[in-house]
């Protein structure tokens, strides 16, 4: 991958496994992709559907039961093959991430100045004063209030939209070119996730970075991202531009996701939700994963390895209903991986 590409991070085919006494889950199972630099991807799916420990996996953060294999290559560097004293001078400068709860996330004994100003003299190199007056200028751009003076705050002296503006400032103090999301508006009320929203998707803009955006909430998915990969049971069932997906869904589980809305329903009417649960992980089944669930599965839909069609250009769907992709199995990893024709 050169940088001459305009190629943020290259995923391919990222496996993950939590290997315990009792049982193996298979988290994440194979799962390619590629982002290029202001591009945003949501990916979207159910809790438990393998979004964020795709996430850790990537900033190499998954506890030592994880089995992790595949690439991701970012800056030209495989993180996943790199040793830690590498991938911790790569972590914050060139790939950043921002938590689901960051009061969990940040230290609770050091206020929030101290622990970015950390950060940007570990990466940059820079004095101390410098990096104080670093951390006064991000938590202005974030937009947070009396910006001086919540240097000195702890987490827990914060309101939950204040520490997640100050996490955003935290990930972007060293200007990293890949972003990591993951979920980062669940915990807040409507009115602050949409600045939050509002927040990411400018800087996002300005700075030029990739981003890539886990989230279970179809609206939220929609206003932040250029492409979509909608995800069960640790695969990309349907990938695409989001307007691709949303207009022109084909997967089932797409379509039950975005008929589980509000949105145009009637009071008293009954939700069109979609039956069931998440599956297991214990197993890896030969076919579709979504098949227990599924109104439309076929007998040949838990039988047999689930093809890859194409709807567009850059539009694919796993799914026996839908056909699949004439070729080498090459054709399809590529087509996947790129988000376009090859």
């Amino acid at each position: 991958m050169s940088a001459e590409s305009g190629i943020a991070v290259e995923v391919e085919d990222l496996s993950i496994r939590f290997v315990t006494r009792e049982r193996t889950l298979f988290a994440v199972n194979g799962i390619s992709f590629a982002l290029r630099q202001g591009e945003v991807l949501g990916v979207l799916g159910e809790s438990g559907s393998g979004k964020s420990v795709t996430l850790k996996a990537m900033m190499r953060l998954l506890p030592p039961t994880a089995i992790v294999s595949g690439k991701v290559c970012v800056g030209g560097a495989d993180l996943l093959a790199v040793p830690e004293s590498k991938m911790e001078e790569l972590r914050g400068r060139k790939i950043s991430m921002i938590f689901q709860e960051p009061m969990t996330a940040f230290d609770p004994v050091f206020t929030i100045g101290e622990q970015i100003a950390e950060t940007i003299v570990r990466h940059e190199g820079c004095s101390w004063r410098d990096a104080e007056k670093g951390a006064l200028e991000l938590l202005e751009r974030v937009q947070i209030p009396s910006a001086r003076q919540r240097l000195g705050n702890y987490p827990h002296e914060m309101s939950g939209g204040m520490r997640q503006r100050a996490m955003i400032a935290l990930a972007l103090s060293c200007k990293p070119s890949l972003l990591l999301a993951d979920e980062p508006t669940t915990a807040l009320d409507v009115t602050v996730q949409m600045q939050i929203l509002l927040l990411l998707r400018e800087l996002q803009r300005e700075l030029g970075m990739a981003v890539v955006f886990v989230t279970h909430d179809i609206g939220v998915a929609l206003e932040v991202s250029d492409r979509l990969a909608v995800m069960y049971a640790g695969r990309f069932v349907e990938t695409g531009t989001t307007t691709e997906v949303v207009r022109r869904a084909t997967h089932p589980y797409t379509k039950g996701l975005l008929n589980s809305t509000l949105k145009g329903v009637e009071p008293g009417e009954r939700l069109a939700a979609i039956r069931g649960a998440p599956p297991v992980l214990a197993t890896q089944p030969r076919g579709c994963s979504f098949a227990p669930r599924c109104d439309l599965a076929m007998p040949v839909c838990t039988g047999e390895p689930t093809p890859v069609a194409r709807r567009g250009a850059s539009h694919l769907v796993c799914c026996h209903r839908s056909g699949g992709l004439h070729g080498t199995g090459a054709t399809v990893r590529t087509s996947i991986l790129q988000g376009h024709s090859t």
